[in-house]
Parts: C-alpha cells; sequence; structure tokens
C-alpha cells in the first residue's frame, strides 16, 4: 500500500537519500534502525509529503498519514485537550478523557496549555493526537524518548491494538528493544545515504510479544549494537 522507487534526496547538493527503495502493506511495522544524521527522520517527512524527493517515486494507497515528530508539535494557543480535540477522527468528549486518563493524565492537565505541561506529558499529548486521528499509516519518530518503560509499554500495547485494526507504521528508533517490541522487519542502516545493511524478520504477533522477547531478539540479530548515537 506504500511503494517508494528509486528514491533521491539531496539538500545543498549533499546526498541524503539515495535509490531507495521501499514496500510497506497493510498491518505492517517497519523500522528503521540506524545511527543519526543517515536520513530516517527525512523520509518520514518525504512519505508526509513534508519535503519533495530530487527523483523517484511515492504512491501511497493509505488514505490518511499521520506523523509523530520527535518535538511534539503541539498548538502553543490550545490546550492538551484542544490539541487532541482538533484532530480527532470521530472522537467524543468522553473518548478523549478515557485515553486520557489511561496515559496518567488528571483532568486538570487537560486544560492545561503545552507550555505548563512537563516534556514527558507534552509527548503523551502529540501520541494521543496522532492516535485519535486515526491514521491508516503512522510515521513515529522516536516516540518513546524520555518515557519510562512502564509508559513505553502502555504506548506499545495502544499501538498494537491499532495495528490489529487496520493500522501500519513506519517506526524510527536508536533503541534496538523499541525495534523488537514492535516490528515486523527491521532495517539495519548505515550512517550515510541510508543504505540497507540487513533485514531482520521478525513473525511473532505484536500482541506476543513481551520483555523475555524483546531480550531474545537483541541477544540473537544485534550481535552487540546496543544503542545507536
Amino acid at each position: 500500500m506504500l511503494k517508494i522507487s528509486n528514491l533521491r534526496f539531496e539538500v545543498l547538493k549533499e546526498v541524503i537519500l539515495s535509490d531507495f527503495n521501499l514496500n510497506l502493506s497493510r498491518q505492517k511495522v517497519l523500522t528503521l534502525f540506524g545511527p543519526s544524521g543517515c536520513g530516517k527522520s527525512t523520509l518520514l517527512r518525504l512519505i508526509a509529503g513534508i519535503e519533495r524527493p530530487k527523483s523517484g517515486k511515492i504512491e501511497s494507497k493509505f488514505k490518511k498519514i499521520g506523523i509523530l515528530f520527535q518535538d511534539n508539535r503541539l498548538l502553543p494557543n490550545l490546550t492538551a485537550f484542544e490539541n487532541i480535540s482538533v484532530f480527532a477522527d470521530g472522537a467524543n468528549s468522553d473518548e478523549i478523557y478515557a485515553h486520557a486518563l489511561n496515559l496518567g493524565f488528571e483532568k486538570i492537565d487537560l486544560i492545561k496549555y503545552p507550555h505548563e505541561l512537563s516534556g514527558g506529558m507534552q509527548k503523551r499529548v502529540a501520541f494521543l493526537r496522532l492516535i485519535l486521528a486515526r491514521p491508516d499509516l503512522a510515521l513515529l519518530d522516536e516516540p518513546f524518548v524520555g518515557l519510562d518503560r512502564d509508559l513505553r509499554e502502555k504506548l506499545c500495547e495502544i499501538l498494537t491494538s491499532q495495528i490489529s485494526r487496520g493500522m501500519s507504521a513506519i517506526l524510527v528508533t536508536h533503541d534496538r528493544f523499541e525495534a523488537a517490541r514492535l516490528s515486523h522487519e527491521i532495517w539495519q542502516l548505515t550512517p550515510k545515504k541510508m543504505q540497507i545493511v540487513r533485514k531482520i524478520s521478525l513473525p511473532t504477533p505484536l500482541q506476543n510479544r513481551d520483555a523475555s522477547f524483546e531480550e531474545s531478539v537483541v541477544k540473537r540479530e544485534f550481535k552487540g549494537i546496543i544503542y545507536y548515537e
């Protein structure tokens, strides 16, 4: 449902992506695992239409694409509740409150403006905004940075539920455990021009994965690669 062919992207004649190809089908999660600066976030912006490629094609049959940026990008003049509800697709106030309370919000938090919230709470607002927009394809750029393990697991459970209902996702991460938890396929990438070093397929259903599964994948597949800087 997403096909990228021979994609090339340059900034001031510096080649960021070259002859890049990708295919992603429905209800699948592809993780891009590689060092900073290799082009992962750039690819997400290209798919979302924020950037334009120098050449190549991006063909998508996904009707709605949502993106979760690293820096949250909340609207500063709207409250947390308004930031979520303005993009919500058919979700009423009760549903928004239920999701928010599940992620540790107090009702008073939802009437605060972004600058009044901690970084972690801002990230939760951005996450709920994405999920309740109900995208067919979610582009996730380091969605769990700065969050503790329990909250990360809760967000993973929500994403797993959405994927079981038909959503697909491309996850950008430096964290091998996140990659093992959420991916159907992991692409290890080179530091420059985002060439693919290796593809790791993980057929185990997402809902059947736990900490021991993550550990086994890390030991088996990553061979000493702990965390890309």
